[in-house]
């Protein structure tokens, strides 16, 4: 606004010299409240602060021209929001306050040199209640005259000095404000924590939340590390920070200021309370307690959960962040999907005593496409949102800026926005709400930071909820227009604002659950395995971006959110052995149609660079031959996972490139080719670092070629099969001189000649020697002893990448250590017992140990001298996390290993080589696919029986070729399918059962399969197995069950000749059975405690044998002892029947005594013989005459041994 004084400087002279002979007027009162100040520095404005926020002072400065024009100055002021009113220093209604000079609530502050002078003056507005409330708005007027006589002049009128204003007949200027939020500052514990913007501060980032479409990462206090966005990973024209690390690839100790974060360097939420601001990033641990974070079961939905402490306060806040996911995304302007949001619900509880104000920030730090030096910022007022861009096309080269590619210069010529906004619901869960009416662009012009707040009061025990939303657009042009923000983010928005973010939860949580159970789960003993399984599916699939089609192969480090081939096909291999097969095709789709390939020749495209953007740009591109070898296998493997030969035809072409590029000299790079000598494929390794013959690099190039040479027979390609099959056939040739040479460095990777490639069986000679090497028990062709298996000290039992690595101090990876597991795992199918098995299971232990607090692995294991948070060992993770090969994939492979399950579609068949680790007595695997097919699997096994239980859930007919394992040496008893005898072959070597079988058909059918065993038993009689040493393996065939009793049964040879108690339940009376169990006493009673019943066959039980009292018992037989002065045959544990008089009954009526006069007494002392069971004696008396029938035991009694009669059932009784 410009003032114009209309006069020449004469002309000024002289009227004012004839006002101030009439009467002294003011010329004009000046007050803007966004002008500078005459003396003050320029950030001082004439309201300063312009926008006043709580509890701040107000100061109002005032311009008036000219000096001894007036002598008063007043500010008439409301804070009701009624018009101020008021003339010469007196307000004219009940809501005007008044501010005087002649009071000194005004003060003169100095004269600005003019001729006249101008006066300058200021005023702070009190303090008091509501001036400095939020929310409050303040209405004044500013007047000013001479106090003896003439007009009194208002803001901004001029030229009144002549005794009429410019404009006579304006109404006074009415200034007004409303207060805002306060500023929140640093935030306690820091010092001047009113002033500036939080630290960046961090503990232990590690969940990963995202749909697909974008990724985020959060600490464990719930701040935003980073966001991966526009996709879930990074595409052309986008960068990081840099690599994650401060000095150098290989900086030890762990970095402290390098952080290759993407698009962020901070967003945390904050609470305002009683005058302190409490950021989310809890400094310090200086304002929250009760710290947790965990997934929500079976999601991707993350919950942090904390309590506000600091300052006596006791408010509950808990957060959810999710990027939503099955639901129906809002449509942009142009009616494409806005998928890039990432949401956060915080429901807030007081649970203190006392209302609570709070006024509620969400802070932001964004360092958009990698940097902040190219950030703009603003806030939509009308939407209540913040707004970040960055759309400067430049190039790194010339920006200073790191260059994630190997190329001299990389183009950042995109145009990404992301906004955030806030929504205080009216209650949880619903969907109407406020929007954020508070920003830091009120009183700063910042373009790197900003916040937006609210305010909210809460009631003692209520909840309400505040959602944020965060919402990415993108146009890869830079300068887009329109503004991708109106495009995408706008219409976001207002989904946002109009729906519910706790049904947006909802959908996601279930979208993420169906599709973990869309395909293989898997429950353990062990509950830590259970969700390790879930949880690194889960991660894996995070990994997975939607629109390109790759998986990138990790976070939190800047080089790590790409695409290497290798990686993403170990991934989709996970993926189709699990069930997910539409996210695995996508993998092979990314690979031929969005990845860029140089041509080797017109019409032939060569090998795949060592990673991309997710949408197919080169951004390493050094040989690495298993990029491009592993094409192949997993075409293969996929086709065996589905049986679906259009995809096989489809990709052919791919597969044919994949394995010409992979077994001959290149055209494209002189670093790959084919060395004839050596017979194998020369390129840089897995971990990139040298280049030689390496032989897991020829290992996948053998297995690559194989499965080419496959798919091209399949696909009736004769030639080319002949030609692939050759190859391969060659390089086999190599790596076995290779081995023989025995040179290479010990190395990890060379467990891939077994796991995955299957070149070598894992009992081979030459493997054996391979693994000595690396566990230090054998010495390489020159006399080095060079293990990679770490035997003592924090890391023992985890394993290297390769002797003398210094990458991050050369210290375990989580993949080499499964790597090791995993091959022992192969090995255990060929030996006997569960030490190999038991490898594995030991290594995940170790792992398990140090999987951050979220679950997740990386890419490397800390020591403790070098942790990123230093004293928090449960925090090891390093170099890059999560992963997908490098760490979760490939836990899930370890996992399915317990399993073994290879699909073999095509043949409507799978394999299965199950094997339990000891202490596991059972394991289940849910969903089990491949093809059409479908199933559940529980794996168990006993002293006796090894078992798999089968449950068809797609219901259709397929055969499985499985293994069920049994001690080696054992006796194989029974091999049951359903309980019918079936076919099978023993590898008495290792104890291995093997079966091909049919399942049953139709949905939920189960098919049982039991191997019955027993070990260094043969099969006994009933009077044999009474003379075994006790803890013996007793194996009984054809065996009548005489009767049934609490906890035990009786078994009978069919001629009666003896019998034995059973201890156990299952069989019924009249069944022929065959059993196992183990010999031992029961008092002085011989029994078996039954290990399991192999076959039952309904029949007729033998008739009981009558006999007197005085031969029941008989005498000893072996190791079974008779009764005291037994004679005769030893009868114990036949079924029988006495007669005689009852010469007792228990008062409990547990027992009564029958004597036939024999002379014998039982245990009670009275004569006769004691019987027990279900009795019903209330129907006898004393000195009644019955028969009883029942199954004969003994028990000590008087001076030895006596007999005891057992009946099952009241009707055993009778007279």
């Amino acid at each position: 606004m410009h003032y114009h004084f209309g006069r020449n400087l004469l002309v000024s002279v002289v009227l004012a010299a004839l006002a101030q002979a009439v009467c002294a007027t003011p010329d004009y009162v000046l007050h803007d409240p966004l002008r500078g100040v005459y003396g003050e520095s320029a950030a001082v404005t004439m309201r300063e602060p312009d926008a006043p926020r709580e509890a701040e002072a107000l100061q109002i400065w005032i311009s008036i021209g000219y000096s001894f024009y007036y002598d008063r100055v007043a500010i008439y002021y409301t804070d009701d929001g009624a018009e101020p009113q008021g003339s010469f220093g007196s307000p004219q209604n009940a809501s005007t306050r008044v501010l005087g000079s002649a009071e000194g609530s005004i003060t003169f502050i100095r004269n600005e040199p003019h001729s006249p002078n101008i006066d300058w003056w200021r005023a702070q507005l009190p303090g008091d209640y509501p001036l400095r409330e939020y929310g409050t708005t303040v209405r004044y007027r500013i007047g000013a005259w001479d106090s003896g006589g003439g007009p009194e002049v208002f803001a901004n009128n001029t030229g009144c000095a002549d005794g009429t204003c410019d404009d006579p007949s304006g109404a006074p200027a009415t200034f007004a404000y409303t207060v805002k939020l306060a500023w929140p500052g640093r935030g306690v514990p820091n010092a001047s924590p009113d002033a500036g913007y939080p630290n960046v501060h961090f503990w232990k980032e590690e969940a990963v939340t995202g749909n697909n479409w974008m990724n985020v990462m959060l600490d464990q206090n719930g701040s935003i590390y980073d966001i991966y966005y526009p996709s879930a990973g990074c595409v052309q024209g986008m960068g990081t920070r840099n690599e994650g690390y401060a000095d150098g690839l290989d900086t030890f100790p762990p970095f402290t200021s390098g952080r290759g974060q993407m698009n962020m360097n901070i967003g945390a939420l904050g609470i305002r309370v009683d005058g302190s601001t409490y950021w989310m990033t809890n400094e310090q641990a200086a304002g929250y307690s009760d710290v947790s974070q965990a997934y929500v079961p079976g999601t991707n939905v993350i919950r942090t959960s904390q309590t506000l402490t600091g300052g006596a306060n006791n408010i509950r806040v808990d957060q959810y962040d999710f990027c939503p996911k099955g639901l129906t995304y809002p449509s942009s302007l142009d009616g494409q999907p806005v998928r890039g949001m990432h949401i956060k619900r915080a429901v807030i509880t007081n649970n203190g005593a006392a209302p609570k104000t709070l006024d509620l920030y969400y802070y932001g730090d964004q360092a958009l496409n990698g940097g902040d030096g190219y950030d703009a910022m603003f806030f939509d007022a009308a939407r209540g949102a913040m707004g970040s861009y960055d759309d400067v096309y430049r190039t790194t080269s010339e920006s200073g800026e790191y260059n994630p590619t190997f190329f001299g210069s990389y183009t950042k010529n995109v145009s990404l926005y992301l906004a955030a906004a806030l929504k205080l619901c009216s209650s949880v869960g619903v969907s109407s709400g406020s929007v954020a009416t508070d920003s830091w662009r009120d009183s700063s012009p910042d373009n790197g930071q900003g916040w937006i707040g609210l305010r909210l009061v809460l009631q003692p025990g209520e909840s309400r909820e505040l959602d944020l939303a965060l919402i990415g657009a993108f146009r890869a042009t830079a300068a887009a227009q329109p503004s991708p923000y109106e495009k995408d983010i706008v219409p976001a928005l207002e989904w946002f604002y109009s729906g519910s973010m706790a049904s947006a939860q909802a959908a996601t949580e279930s979208y993420w659950a169906g599709w973990l159970g869309s395909g293989t789960t898997a429950e353990f003993p062990d509950q830590r395995y259970t969700e390790l399984f879930r949880r690194s599916l889960l991660a894996t699939a995070l990994h997975y971006d939607e629109k390109g089609g790759g998986i990138v192969a990790g976070m939190h480090n800047g080089a790590y959110p790409f695409v290497w081939p290798r990686d993403a096909v170990y991934a989709a291999v996970t993926l189709d052995r699990t069930g997910h097969h539409a996210e695995a095709a996508d993998v092979y789709r990314f690979l031929s149609a969005t990845a860029y390939r140089a041509d080797e020749e017109p019409g032939r495209k060569g090998w795949w660079y060592q990673k991309y953007t997710t949408d197919g740009y080169a951004v390493w591109t050094a040989p690495q031959v298993d990029e491009t070898a592993v094409v192949p296998w997993g075409v293969r493997y996929h086709y065996l996972a589905t049986g679906e030969e259009p995809f096989l035809a489809g990709n052919y072409q791919m597969v044919y490139e994949a394995a010409l590029a992979s077994s001959q000299d290149s055209n494209i790079s002189s670093q790959l080719f084919y060395d004839d000598a050596n017979k194998l494929m020369h390129s840089n390794n897995v971990w990139e670092d040298s280049y030689d013959d390496f032989l897991y690099s020829n290992a996948s190039v053998e297995r690559g070629l194989r499965d080419a040479a496959l798919i091209a027979a399949r696909l009736r390609r004769g030639d080319d099969a002949a030609l692939f099959a050759s190859r391969a056939d060659a390089i086999h040739e190599g790596i076995l001189g290779r081995l023989a040479w025995d040179g290479e460095n010990t190395d990890i990777s060379q467990l891939g000649l077994t796991y995955p490639f299957e070149c070598l069986a894992a009992d081979s000679l030459q493997m054996r020697h391979l693994v000595d090497r690396m566990t230090g028990a054998a010495a390489d062709r020159y006399g080095n002893v060079h293990p990679i298996l770490n035997s003592a000290g924090e890391f023992a039992g985890l394993v290297n990448r390769y002797w003398g690595d210094s990458y991050w101090n050369g210290g375990p990876w989580f993949l080499t250590t499964l790597w090791f597991g995993q091959h022992h795992a192969l090995l255990q199918n060929t030996a006997p017992g569960k030490a190999d098995i038991d490898v594995l299971k030991n290594k995940l232990d170790l792992l398990i140990a140090r999987l951050g607090p979220a679950g997740l692995g990386a890419e490397q294991i800390a020591p403790l001298n070098s942790l990123l948070y230093p004293g928090q060992p449960d925090f090891s993770l390093q170099a890059a996390w999560p992963n997908a090969w490098e760490s979760m994939s490939t836990m899930v492979d370890a996992l399915m290993l317990f399993l073994d399950f290879r699909p073999i579609a095509p043949g409507n068949r799978c394999e299965l080589r199950p094997k339990l680790p000891t202490g596991w007595g059972e394991m289940t695997f849910r969903n089990v696919r491949f093809g059409g097919n479908a199933f559940d699997i529980t794996c168990s096994e006993d002293a006796y029986e090894s078992r798999q239980t089968f449950r068809n859930v797609a219901g259709a007919a397929f055969q499985v070729d499985t293994v069920i394992r049994i001690p080696a040496g054992s006796t194989v008893l029974a091999v049951l399918r359903n309980g019918v005898s079936t076919a099978y072959a023993l590898d008495a070597a290792t104890g291995g059962v093997s079966v091909t079988m049919d399942l049953q058909t139709g949905v939920g059918a189960e098919t049982r399969l039991s191997v019955f065993y027993c070990q260094g038993c043969a099969e006994a009689t009933i009077a044999s197995a009474k003379s075994v040493p006790e803890g013996s393996e007793v194996h009984l065939s054809g065996v009548a069950v005489t009767r049934q009793h609490d906890g035990r049964f009786y078994v009978e040879s069919p001629d009666r000749s003896s019998g034995i108690a059973v201890i156990g339940t299952g069989a019924a009376r009249g069944e022929f059975i065959q059993m196992v169990g183990t010999a031992g006493l029961s008092g002085p009673e011989r029994v078996i405690a039954l290990g399991a019943i192999l076959a039952q066959t309904p029949g007729t039980a033998p008739e009981p044998v009558r006999m007197s009292g005085r031969t029941a018992g008989g005498a000893d037989f072996g190791d079974q002892a008779g009764v005291i002065s037994g004679a005769g045959l030893n009868n114990v544990g036949l079924d029988v029947t006495l007669f005689g008089v009852i010469r007792h009954i228990q008062d409990d009526g547990s027992c009564l005594v029958v004597d036939d006069g024999s002379g014998r007494v039982s245990a009670t002392g009275h004569p006769g013989v004691r019987v027990t069971g279900n009795l019903d004696t209330g129907r006898f008396t004393v000195g009644q005459f019955v028969s009883v029938t029942g199954s004969l035991s003994i028990e000590a009694g008087p001076g030895g041994n006596v007999a005891l009669l057992r009946v099952a059932s009241a009707s055993d009784v009778s007279w």
